[in-house]
């Protein structure tokens, strides 16, 4: 039977697009089928939009991946051992938890993630997606693997960690341009300034200066604490927040129920796990409510 013999069925659409497993029939409360049903519609709806040429820039990208203000993106750390298990329980536990889209990391080994992203968007067809790959040889930033992955698996967000406008010892020198050649469309594209690990080669150089090079090479920008799990100084955010205006930008550290409402009001997304996971990274879906609910 196809999928579209189910329209008249607001649990079997949710089902038949894949956002929740077909184990969940064994709920039978029927407000939970109508909300399965609601976000398989929105999210459908979503890859539509940024499908067509209907957005204009950065803000009505990110606009439509969620209707609400502040986006919440947990990120799924693929675990190779467990990769299919783990990968279903996590993207699982965060749309049942509220988020609007989860994001998928991995490093040094993009066949790995490729192998994760397949499945994930082959069980989860209208589920917004997203990837990270944190770079390895010879792709040390991480865009080539990155963007790559979001053609072919059509994903929704890509992030990298370093976005080039800040020159950083860890990392050789590259292009913007090369990296403009290469980025994908149709997709969210975010990435970071005065990044944690790495090493600002220029060591004065003001927040404010890197926010306005990122515009127009990003879609969002990102700024991070010291490391993962410590959160972002939100005078941080606040500063780059204060010249580049109502353009895209997100937090992607540490940030918790106990310190969100502080950089609340200078993000529009935060990608998380430290605070919605067990001590293996995996995500909570009781987490992902409550800091959905401080949201």
């Amino acid at each position: 039977m196809k999928r579209r013999d189910f329209v008249s069925d607001g649990l079997k659409v949710a089902l038949a697009v894949g956002v929740f497993p077909r184990d969940l029939t064994k709920s039978s409360v029927s407000v939970k089928e109508l909300e399965m049903s609601k976000l398989a519609r929105e999210n459908s709806e979503v890859r539509s939009t940024l499908a067509s040429d209907t957005y204009k820039n950065p803000r009505e990208k990110l606009k439509a991946l969620a209707s609400r203000a502040k986006q919440l993106w947990p990120v799924i750390y693929v675990d190779p051992a467990n990769l299919f298990s783990n990968l279903e329980r996590d993207i699982e536990a965060s749309f049942e938890g509220g988020a609007d889209a989860v994001v998928m990391e991995l490093g040094k080994d993009p066949e790995t993630l490729e192998r994760a992203l397949a499945h994930a968007r082959s069980r989860y067809p209208n589920a917004i997606l997203g990837a990270n790959y944190l770079g390895g040889e010879p792709d040390p930033y991480g865009f080539i693997n990155g963007f790559r992955l979001v053609k072919e698996y059509d994903l929704q967000i890509v992030w990298t960690d370093f976005s080039g406008v800040d020159l950083v010892k860890e990392l050789p020198e590259i292009s913007l341009q090369t990296i403009e050649k290469q980025r994908p469309e149709k997709a969210f594209y975010c990435s970071g300034i005065h990044m944690k690990y790495g090493t600002l080669l220029e060591l004065n150089k003001p927040i404010e200066k890197s926010a306005l090079e990122a515009i127009g090479w990003v879609d969002g920008l990102i700024v991070t604490g010291a490391k993962t799990g410590v959160a972002t100084d939100p005078e941080k955010a606040r500063r780059a927040r204060s010249v580049i205006g109502d353009y895209p930008l997100g937090a992607a550290s540490g940030v918790s129920v106990e310190n969100v409402e502080w950089i609340l009001p200078y993000i529009d997304y935060c990608l998380v796990n430290t605070s919605i996971s067990d001590s293996n990274h995996r995500i909570l879906k009781d987490k992902v409510r409550e800091l959905r609910a401080k949201m």
